[in-house]
């Protein structure tokens, strides 16, 4: 049974920290190291035919009757076409673009007619002409604004509208927005905000196809003198300037709403005190507990799954549920847990997760597998839903909070002032149960961490472990206060771009073993080379609760994270923990008795030289208790052993006189 100390921790510490604001630190602009990945943000129609009102997808550069309207004036976005220069294959050229000073191409949009063109603005080239040297003295520095306008739209015959279009998007304290005209663009007094920083936070972007659709209708239905405006606003600022990176469109259409369709929303539930994602996965009951998208199966808990539903369609929906659907490696269906239903959801109304909360699963076995979230209702069927969203989780020795989806990289240069240390917080509260354990102990390998190209290769790196009794923000661990254990790693050449092994076994190949607890493992960072950074992967599919990762910057101050950035979220940071075929027994050690022969056919003999009331008890390697048996055993006597019933293999033979420690052979039956 798990015991109480993680949850009564990590409760008392949320308790604390809710009348005061959490410490994060200020975020800086950082690397796009990493490819956007590609559809986890398309919602497309569900289940009934729309029709096309109007569109656009710049096969002849801007429209003629487009304008644009800049602050300043020359803050102007920029067609992209197969014979412009830059061309269609380019995307941002700002000096956050990409790692290096090589050119800062950027990736383009990945919309379905990207090729015959699409709009760009391009804030970071504007802010700092492509060179970090001059980053702040570009042509057209931050803070801006850029206005893309279209011409007039004639919705007089239509009664409502949607309007969807492919996006590309990175975004530094930065918003996008489509504003919404009725009088010929006199006046804009409706917007919409493309995936706010909610969904989209600081230092992250879209996916290179990440389509956006808002329904129009309560603003444009029946009106003659539509406006549309495509509003990049740079003017969010905060202390590092203001904001900028980059916003590309194209594929732009109005339709006619769809009659059945729901999606996954952020949303406030009714008597909530803030907004709760999309989705959301929860371990041991418990909102405080982290989130281990690599969950050990030596410290296994229930897993609940929940989601707020939109009913985006003009019909009404009915018993509206969640569903989450299991694929094992094969894609094979491992399970599948629902939610209570909601009877029915109005057009335009929201299904909250506090009732979309489905039923415990625990993983069945070893291995990866997919978690598929689909919203369902009686017009929606689990088969032919397209509400679907699919995320990675492992069962098995490795033990983190990561999803193993690197959405951006963080380290030693990474915020205002840095960083010299990161901490994760890791349960390990339940002792593994191996016939060589003391019973209070649980053993580990050492760490894998998946680190940057741009990691200095001559580094040095301390991973320290530290109980969690006395840490607080933004002091850190108590004075004096000791790791249970240490270890020092030089790098070389083989760690970065790679998940190096960082291995806590000793000489004799035996892994750590520390008592049962919840601990803080942190890692110190010592970049050697001049200008040198050691940066670690990070997953932002998951927000983690408050203590789940912590760090250090160069002040010295601990913090929770950045200011809205999801950029330090879930460090790709492993604990993997040992298996019992890893554990070399030393049987010089073993004075109290001898096991000969060995290996055996099953018959042998265990000699003693003290007498005494032992228990005899056989494993597997696999930790089954395969014989067992009680001796009362006289100075120097030989006691027969008889193992004719087990299958050749390697077992583990365990002797324990009282309450003495207990003393173990490895023996090998060969029929």
């Amino acid at each position: 049974m798990k015991k109480p100390l993680l949850i009564t921790l990590l409760g008392s510490m949320t308790m604390a920290l809710s009348a005061q604001q959490l410490p994060r630190a200020e975020a800086s602009e950082d690397y796009q190291e990493m490819k956007a990945r590609n559809g986890a943000f398309q919602y497309r129609p569900e289940s009934s035919a729309q029709t096309v009102i109007w569109s656009e997808d710049f096969a002849n550069g801007i429209p003629a009757g487009w304008s644009q309207n800049g602050t300043p004036a020359l803050a102007l976005w920029e067609y992209r076409g197969p014979n412009t220069a830059p061309p269609d294959s380019v995307g941002s050229r700002g000096c956050w673009a990409g790692p290096n000073n090589s050119g800062n191409l950027g990736d383009p949009i990945n919309s379905p007619t990207r090729s015959n063109g699409f709009m760009i603005f391009d804030s970071d080239f504007l802010h700092s002409n492509g060179d970090r040297a001059t980053n702040g003295s570009g042509p057209v520095p931050a803070p801006h604004v850029g206005r893309l306008r279209t011409d007039t739209i004639d919705l007089s015959a239509h009664s409502g509208a949607e309007i969807g279009f492919y996006m590309y998007a990175r975004r530094f304290q930065s918003a996008w927005y489509v504003a919404i005209s009725t009088d010929g663009g006199v006046t804009f007094p409706d917007t919409v905000e493309a995936f706010p920083a909610s969904e989209v936070a600081v230092n992250a972007s879209t996916d290179q196809n990440a389509y956006f659709r808002a329904n129009l209708s309560s603003f444009v239905a029946n009106q003659s003198y539509v406006v549309l405006e495509f509003v990049f606003d740079g003017n969010v600022s905060n202390s590092n300037g203001s904001g900028r990176y980059y916003w590309m469109i194209d594929d732009i259409e109005l339709l006619t709403p769809p009659e059945n369709s729901l999606v996954f929303t952020r949303a406030t539930a009714p008597g909530a005190t803030g907004e709760a994602p999309a989705h959301d996965i929860i371990f041991d009951n418990n909102s405080s507990y982290p989130k281990y998208l690599h969950l050990s199966d030596k410290q296994t808990v229930p897993i609940t799954f929940d989601s707020n539903i939109y009913n985006y369609g003009t019909n009404a929906q009915t018993n509206v549920a969640l569903a989450v659907e299991i694929l094992d490696s094969n894609n094979a269906v491992a399970g599948t847990v629902f939610s209570p239903t909601v009877a029915t959801l109005a057009p335009y109304d929201t299904a909250y997760y506090t009732t979309l909360t489905t039923s415990a699963w625990t993983p069945p076995f070893p291995g990866d597998f997919k978690l598929v979230y689909k919203a369902m209702s009686d017009s929606i069927t689990l088969a032919n839903t397209t509400a679907a969203d699919t995320f990675n989780f492992s069962y098995g020795d490795a033990y983190s909070i990561d999803d193993k989806v690197a959405d951006n990289y963080f380290g030693t240069n990474t915020g205002t002032n840095g960083m010299i240390a990161i901490g994760v917080l890791f349960n390990l509260e339940d002792p593994d149960q191996h016939p060589y354990g003391n019973g209070n102990s649980v053993y580990i390998q050492g760490m894998e961490m998946q680190m940057s190209c741009l990691t200095d290769s001559t580094a040095d790196m301390e991973i320290a472990i530290y109980d969690t009794v006395g840490f607080a923000f933004n002091a850190g661990f108590p004075a004096g206060k000791n790791p249970i254990y240490r270890k020092v790693f030089s790098f070389d050449g083989s760690v970065p771009c790679n998940l190096a092994n960082f291995s806590f076994e000793d000489a004799n190949g035996k892994p750590l073993e520390i008592p049962a607890d919840t601990y803080f493992f942190v890692a110190s960072l010592f970049p050697n080379a001049a200008d040198g950074v050691i940066r670690f992967a990070n997953s932002t599919n998951w927000g983690q609760p408050t203590y789940a990762s912590v760090f250090q910057n160069q002040n010295g101050s601990w913090f929770s994270g950045f200011s809205n950035s999801t950029t330090f979220e879930a460090p790709h940071y492993r604990v993997i923990m040992a298996n019992p075929t890893n554990i070399n027994l030393v049987e010089n050690d073993l004075e109290e008795f001898q096991v000969y022969p060995n290996p055996t056919t099953g018959k042998g003999l265990i000699e003693f030289t003290e007498p005494g009331q032992y228990n005899l008890a056989v494993y597997s390697l696999a930790g089954e208790k395969v014989h067992e048996a009680k001796l009362a055993i006289n100075a120097h006597e030989k006691y027969e052993l008889n193992l004719d019933h087990l299958a050749s293999g390697t077992y583990l033979l365990k002797l324990q006189n009282g309450s003495e420690e207990a003393k173990t052979v490895k023996l090998t039956i060969q029929k």
